[in-house]
């Protein structure tokens, strides 16, 4: 491994990456196998087909349909393969390098780094946008040249980092971008990657001038975690946001000395493992899948900064380091962090229910305290990537998600324009939420749930909101939810108050077809049943949502449990779970 053209700073900010040991234990390292084995797909993928093309009307498809997956499929297949290929040839110190020479020459030539659905937000030339997959682009090919330099061709890494310093170092020097502000995972994957790339393609100095403005925008993607470490932006955007800002702030500290971090840094760092409700199931509002893992190497890197972090269980362990969109700082921890030292499995007490007050979010894992994994929220309408889900419930079990939240729809243009909402995946038809004579919940910060009370006690947890403000109906005049767990079964209760009758539906989402037998809902999944036991009076509906473009990208199915019209109403559905 070359650190050829390396100061001393460049060497610190890459950490044990540049260390020859490192690879060494890393392509032995048994626990390693099945990461191992998936770099070694997708890096033979790169070597036995033609590099993607991305031809000019290919980007502009955008603009024309909406649609982001023709050009972005093709895109990231680049990103994946060159972190493959980088990492294949650091784990294989005698491997050629030709194809990620080419591949490298590929990118350099690509006309811009940005894609297409973020090129129109700053008003810039798309060469000067600095996006999240820019900014990835830039820490990639500053760090597999500084890593691979005597192995590649010298006008290759001289082309890259030139590529990098005039797309992104230069137009960072010059503008200022709107997320360098903004506390989602934006101000931490951008900032993050500018200065892993900075920190590898200019010399300190250069690189101390911008420390400031890269330090307050990591700082500030914090703040879209409360002080009890919830990502609501969606479980999946932990690893990203989260990732970076770990990655860049460790470089950082590397080189430059560490700086004070808020405390709910560590307890952001915690959240990835209090998140697993059965299995693999995870607490999926917000924009995620219903099922993940966690990267056990980024996990090990974060427990011996913070420390009572722990590391996944293997079932529950990432084995694709190499993600769909190729992102190669967060592979490259992720793999130099899980070999340098022991773990503990899990962090005490992971398993264990929680109120989490700032997301006012109601989390209960099953495990030993739980037979049922279980969760139901509060919070606002205007969260980052938000859902109009106000008062929502999860329930689980044996791995399977029977009452759901269906997570995060197709990402398109309409999914992050004005009628997001639309989209069954946001608005609140799409949730286990009431609606009022089909009035569905309200966007924004002013749609609240009013926390009334919220107790966990042994074996038991009850949560009581009031929806009143997030429900646009001229008629209602108070909406309360009652949420609660005991044992193996959960109720949940609407009472509604109306100046004029009005018809209240409880809604609930399921991705497995329901069945109705004699007036009880059943829904049966491998191993789990859930039977919702209903008021006399309500009927039942069932149906279920398109897939693609406008709408999940799963199935998803519904049923319906509504009351006669009146002015007040109250209605309860019992979900008893074996």
């Amino acid at each position: 491994m070359s650190t050829t053209d390396q100061g001393d700073d460049a060497r610190a900010a890459l950490g044990s990456a540049v260390d020859r040991e490192t690879w060494q234990r890393s392509a032995s390292a048994p626990h390693l196998s099945e990461q191992r084995a998936h770099v070694a797909a997708l890096a033979r993928t790169a070597r036995e087909q033609p590099i993607p093309e991305l031809p000019d009307d290919l980007y502009g498809d955008y603009e024309r349909t909406g649609d982001r997956g023709a050009f972005e499929s093709r895109y990231f297949a680049r990103r994946r393969g060159l972190a493959a290929l980088a990492i294949t040839a650091l784990l294989e110190p005698d491997g050629d390098t030709d194809t990620l020479a080419d591949l490298i020459t590929a990118i350099c030539d690509e006309p811009y780094w940005a894609v297409p659905a973020h090129v129109a937000r700053d008003g810039l030339e798309p060469r000067q946008v600095i996006d999240l997959f820019a900014a990835e682009t830039a820490s990639a090919l500053a760090e597999i040249t500084a890593l691979l330099a005597d192995r590649l061709p010298g006008d290759v890494v001289t082309r890259a980092r030139a590529e990098v310093i005039g797309r992104v170092i230069e137009p960072y020097e010059r503008h200022t971008y709107w997320w360098e502000d903004f506390p989602n995972n934006w101000a931490a994957v951008c900032a993050g990657s500018v200065a892993l790339a900075a920190m590898q393609v200019c010399e300190p100095e250069r690189v101390r001038a911008l420390l400031p403005r890269l330090r307050a925008s990591l700082r500030r993607s914090l703040d879209g975690y409360g002080d009890d470490g919830v990502c609501v932006e969606g479980f999946g955007y932990w690893r990203y946001g989260f990732g970076y800002y770990l990655v860049a702030t460790e470089a950082l500290d590397a080189v430059f000395g560490p700086e004070t971090e808020p405390g709910r840094a560590a307890e952001a760092a915690r959240w990835p493992l209090r998140a697993f409700l059965s299995g693999r199931t995870v607490v999926s509002f917000a924009d995620t899948w219903l099922a993940g893992t966690a990267d056990a190497g980024l996990l090990a890197g974060a427990d011996r900064r913070y420390g009572d972090v722990g590391v996944p269980a293997p079932e529950l362990t990432d084995a694709e380091i190499i993600d769909d969109c190729g992102r190669w700082a967060l592979a490259l921890r992720s793999l130099c962090w899980a070999v340098a030292g022991e773990v503990a499995a899990a962090a005490a007490g992971a398993d264990r229910p929680r109120w989490y007050a700032d997301a006012q979010w109601l989390v209960v894992p099953e495990s030993a305290h739980s037979p049922i994994g279980f969760a139901a929220r509060a919070g606002h309408n205007g969260e980052p990537h938000n859902h109009n889900d106000l008062g929502s419930v999860i329930v689980a079990r044996a791995g399977q998600m029977l009452i759901a939240d269906a997570g995060r729809g197709v990402y398109d243009r309409e999914y992050f324009g004005p009628n997001r909402y639309d989209n069954p995946a946001a608005g609140s038809h799409g949730h286990s939420v009431p609606m009022l004579d089909g009035v569905v919940q309200s966007e924004g910060a002013s749609a609240r749930a009013e926390v009334h009370h919220v107790a966990l006690g042994d074996g038991w947890e009850v949560l009581e909101i009031d929806l009143t403000s997030a429900y646009p109906h001229p008629a209602l005049t108070r909406l309360v939810r009652v949420v609660e767990r005991r044992g193996s079964e959960v109720r949940v209760t609407d009472r509604m108050e109306a100046s004029a009758p009005v018809s209240l539906t409880e809604r609930f989402i399921t991705v497995v077809p329901p069945e109705v037998v004699d007036g009880t809902v059943l829904i049966l999944a491998d191993g789990a049943r859930a039977e919702l036991r209903l008021d006399p009076e309500a009927s039942v509906a069932t149906g279920s949502f398109p897939v693609g473009r406008g709408s999940f990208p799963i199935p998803a199915h519904y049923v319906d449990v509504t009351l006669p019209g009146a002015t007040a109403i109250e209605s309860a559905v019992v979900i008893a779970i074996s």
